[in-house]
C-alpha cells in the first residue's frame, strides 16, 4: 500500500505531530486510499492529523509512496494528534533521525526555490 507524508513549513519552523502509538514525533501522513491521488491523500492526512491546511510545493518519490514539501496553511479543524512547530528535530522521534534530516533539507530547498519538485 502506498504512503504519503508532508514536511510543511511556517517561516523557518516545520510542523510535526505526536503519534501516541509510535510514541514519537513525525510528519503528518499515512496511507493512500483507493481512488485517491497522492496529493489528495497527503492533504487529507495532513488535515486529519494536524487540523491544519497545507499548500503543496513539490514532491519526490520514496520506496513506497511520496514525500511532499509544503507550507502550513490556516486551521482546518481539530486534529487527531498533538501538533507543534519545530526549528530542529525533537529528541523523541517516531522513526530513526537519519530518515528525517535529509528530507527536511530537501523540503526546505524546494520551499526556497533552490531545488525543483514536481507538485
Amino acid at each position: 500500500m502506498r504512503t504519503v507524508y508532508c514536511i510543511a513549513f511556517r517561516g523557518d519552523e516545520f510542523l510535526m505531530v505526536y503519534n501516541p502509538k509510535r510514541q514519537g514525533w513525525e510528519m503528518p501522513g499515512g496511507k493512500v486510499e483507493e481512488g485517491e491521488s497522492d496529493p489528495e491523500a497527503v492533504r487529507r492526512e495532513f488535515r486529519e492529523e494536524s487540523g491544519m491546511d497545507v499548500t503543496i510545493l513539490g514532491s519526490r518519490g520514496t520506496e513506497d509512496g511520496t514525500v511532499f514539501s509544503g507550507e502550513v496553511g490556516g486551521a482546518f479543524g481539530q486534529g487527531e494528534m498533538e501538533t507543534r512547530m519545530f526549528a530542529k528535530l525533537p529528541e523523541r522521534l517516531a522513526f530513526p533521525r537519519c530518515e528525517y534530516a535529509p528530507l527536511i533539507d530537501w523540503a526546505r530547498n524546494v520551499r526556497d526555490g533552490r531545488e525543483g519538485g514536481s507538485a
